[in-house]
């Protein structure tokens, strides 16, 4: 299997195990014409203002890390950037970037009674981003904060549930 492959993968297999603790459902779309790779669908108290809140997810993968300055840059292509940026959009929509070691043999390892995942995701809302003129990508500065964990997960879905896009 060609390595954008298995990113894609091994990213959406990172996202599966955040959310299903969470009891939250993932859904894969056949085609991605609208830079949505996932769907995250979470079932609410009826007394929610909305108890069916839904988030739609881009996944990427990669071996970048942090730079000096806090923030992890990644290169967005523009159609990623533009389908995903705006208010207007019907559900909340997130960038979700996982970051992995170089060598794909160490992205997992299984021990006797656990199995880790290497190393960490992180979020990403592009809902406020200026309308760009760049012609294939755009550097994306992703702060720290952002990681990707139960909680995040937990509170962007709870803001969803809201009618709270961040």
């Amino acid at each position: 299997m060609h390595k954008t492959f298995k990113k894609e993968e091994f990213s959406r297999a990172f996202v599966h195990a955040l959310v299903a603790p969470l009891g939250f459902n993932l859904g894969k779309f056949e085609i991605d014409d609208d830079s949505v790779d996932v769907a995250i669908k979470a079932k609410y108290d009826i007394s929610a203002k909305r108890r069916n809140p839904h988030l739609d997810v881009q996944l990427k993968c990669t071996k970048s890390s942090f730079q000096k300055d806090g923030y992890l840059h990644f290169p967005l292509k523009m159609k990623n950037y533009n389908d995903l940026r705006g208010e207007n959009r019907a559900n909340p929509s997130y960038l979700i970037v996982v970051c992995v070691p170089e060598n794909d043999d160490e992205w997992i390892e299984v021990r006797s009674e656990e199995m880790l995942l290497k190393y960490s995701a992180y979020w990403y809302s592009l809902k406020d981003a200026p309308l760009a003129k760049n012609k294939s990508s755009i550097i994306i500065k992703i702060p720290k904060q952002q990681k990707l964990n139960l909680d995040s997960f937990k509170m962007l879905m709870d803001k969803a549930s809201e009618c709270i896009a961040l």
